[in-house]
């Protein structure tokens, strides 16, 4: 084995790593030391006993979230046997609770070459797997485990979880059931099988698991946090928060409670708290946020508390999250400006792709393209280029942030609609391209999220589902939606009788100053709040917004979206319920049609 040095494995690239609790189907899990212990050679079952105190210590600590320190007992342990499997695998744990997934895998793999033999490293190469998002592959781990360990409950637990995020929700649930049969008492176990049954798009039903978890054990936290999460699909904002309240009391662990402060958040907004809403949002930049991006910006970061701090200062506005969120944000800007005044200035960082839109918007700002990279399972960005310029700036934030100092009430959003400004000859190119498609209202149609992925799934409505919205006389349809879509368009000539007609020349994903462009001329645009949608009304382009359900936290406890004057939303009766909001929508454009010939 290479020689191995303490500071380039703890040099890592965040500060610790996320597990995923908002499926909460996960088990923590470790090397068992009895089981290594035994599978020794007698000769090397006293060094082991002596070893095995050390890195018991290692585990409790990385499993308490000090994965430095384990780091450290695991390499005195390395230092008396490089080649040990069980001080190995216990630098992979730790390495693991770092962040750093990679390094984990290679001692998790030597551990592995040591001893074959050990189920504990199978199942700790499947959850490392899991992290990194090779699901395929910690399936074929977990396996391997399972025939090791038949009935293993955290084994048939992580399983299930993974099988779920490939969109194998029947799978998924045979197995929790037939382990259920035999272990009916074991909380855990209905806890995950609500997991799966919430992600498949039924928060219904999964409540009903998640309260059984929390019959068997009140003080389960994670139970309390899905059933929060439940609460929430359903358009609960009161229940949730109390959920929410429950799992945070039970929560040990810093990481739990960053993301159960943080499904708190979206529930204080989506309840109209935006007060608290705001203030707990902060938690969404914290490290030990398993989906925080993690900025490498040199400069104090302003929390937006205080718009007064802004005054005079050179600040610079980083794009955060989505595509979408970054346009969302910029709803703030100009109260931005006013609060910094003519003496400071402000810079902004955004994706690339916005460039052209934002510059032509605020044509007085300097606005440049941040950098951003995944590593480890982590996002990072940087804004080296608008920070360095002369003169160095004073302080940065995430564009979130403006949203505490300026939009405390509802009342604090602009009227009026539209604070981006589409490219008027662009604009003038679109209506005369869809002028030559023929009369009636020229409709923009979108129906997915280029990330398709299981867990998203329940977000969008099927393809077919839009078929009577298709099928209204009078209205002539545009492809917006980015991706493959070949299959659905010409579905939906053949077994509708429908053209939605492919705009010509554009880039949909990756030309969007065209693409809001285009939404601004069409006269209305139909689908989910993605990033489209997004860019459509933030031009003041109209835009019939479909939604699981009626609750969201971008609605902030109202009817509608107050950052776009021009979204109307459409929402089923419960999660799921597509058809409803279909016939609305429906009516809705036959109400614009009409309008539309009699003018």
């Amino acid at each position: 084995m290479p020689e191995l040095k303490l500071e380039d494995l703890l040099a890592q690239p965040e500060e610790a790593a996320k597990r995923d609790l908002a499926d909460a189907a996960a088990v923590d899990t470790g090397p068992d030391f009895k089981s290594a212990i035994e599978r020794a050679s007698p000769a090397e079952r006293k060094k082991l006993r002596k070893m095995a105190e050390i890195l018991k210590r290692a585990v409790k600590l990385a499993h308490s979230g000090h994965g430095a320190q384990a780091a450290k007992l695991a390499m005195r342990a390395l230092d008396l046997d490089p080649e040990s499997a069980l001080a190995n695998h216990v630098m992979g744990v730790a390495l693991d609770e770092l962040g750093r997934l990679s390094l984990a895998l290679d001692f998790y793999e030597r551990a592995l070459n040591a001893d074959p033999n050990s189920p504990d490293i199978y199942q700790s190469l499947a959850m490392t797997a899991w992290k990194l998002d090779m699901l395929p592959v910690a399936e074929k781990f977990l396996r391997i485990f399972l025939r090791m360990q038949p009935g293993n409950i955290d084994g048939t637990i992580n399983l299930a979880g993974i099988l779920r995020d490939q969109g194998q929700f029947d799978n998924a649930v045979e197995l929790l059931r037939t382990t259920i049969y035999a272990n009916p008492e074991h909380y855990d176990l209905w806890n995950a099988l609500g997991t799966v049954l919430i992600e498949s798009g039924d928060p219904v039903q999964a409540a009903t698991f998640y309260q059984e978890s929390l019959r068997i054990n009140p003080e389960f936290a994670r139970a309390w946090n899905n059933l929060a999460y439940a609460h929430d699909l359903v358009g609960d904002s009161r229940a949730s928060i109390d959920a929410f309240d429950k799992a945070l009391d039970a929560a040990t662990s810093r990481k739990d409670h960053a993301i159960m402060r943080h499904g708190r958040a979206l529930s204080y907004l989506g309840a109209g708290d935006l007060e608290r809403g705001w203030a707990e949002y902060a938690v969404r930049l914290d490290p030990d946020y398993k989906d925080a991006t993690l900025f490498e910006i040199s400069l104090p970061r302003w929390d937006g508390t205080d718009p007064a701090q802004l005054k005079g200062k050179t600040v610079v506005m980083v794009g955060e999250q989505g595509l979408g969120d970054e346009v969302m944000f910029m709803n703030t800007t100009r109260d931005v400006i006013d609060a910094i005044g003519p003496e400071g200035e402000l810079r902004i960082a955004c994706e690339k792709r916005l460039l052209p839109l934002f510059r032509r918007s605020f044509p007085d700002l300097m606005i440049e393209a941040h950098a951003s990279a995944r590593v480890e399972g982590r996002d990072w960005r940087v804004a080296e280029s608008v920070i360095k310029d002369k003169p160095p700036a004073d302080l940065w934030f995430p564009m979130g942030n403006a949203a505490r100092a300026f939009r405390q009430s509802l009342e604090a959003f602009p009227a009026e609609p539209g604070f981006l400004t589409a490219d008027p000859e662009q604009v003038a190119h679109w209506q005369a391209e869809l002028a030559r498609l023929g009369g009636g209202l020229k409709v923009g149609l979108l129906w997915k999220s280029l990330k398709m992925t299981a867990k998203r799934q329940k977000y969008f409505s099927a393809f077919e589902t839009w078929r009577p919205v298709l099928e209204m006389p009078g209205i002539t349809l545009l492809n917006l939606q980015y991706g493959d879509v070949e299959e659905d368009l010409a579905r939906a000539e053949k077994d509708f009788g429908v053209k939605i007609h492919q705009p010509a020349d554009i880039d949909l994903k990756m030309d969007l100053d065209g693409v809001a462009a285009l939404g601004k001329a069409l006269d209305v645009t139909l689908g989910p709040m993605n990033a489209t949608a997004n860019l459509t009304c933030a031009v003041g382009g109209e835009a019939l917004i479909v939604t699981p359900t009626a609750q969201g936290w971008s609605k902030l406890g109202s009817d509608g979206l107050p950052w776009y004057p021009t979204a109307r939303l459409f929402h089923g009766a419960t999660f799921g319920d597509w058809a409803t909001p279909m016939k609305a929508i429906a009516a809705a454009l036959a109400g614009r049609a009409k309008q539309a010939k009699a003018a």
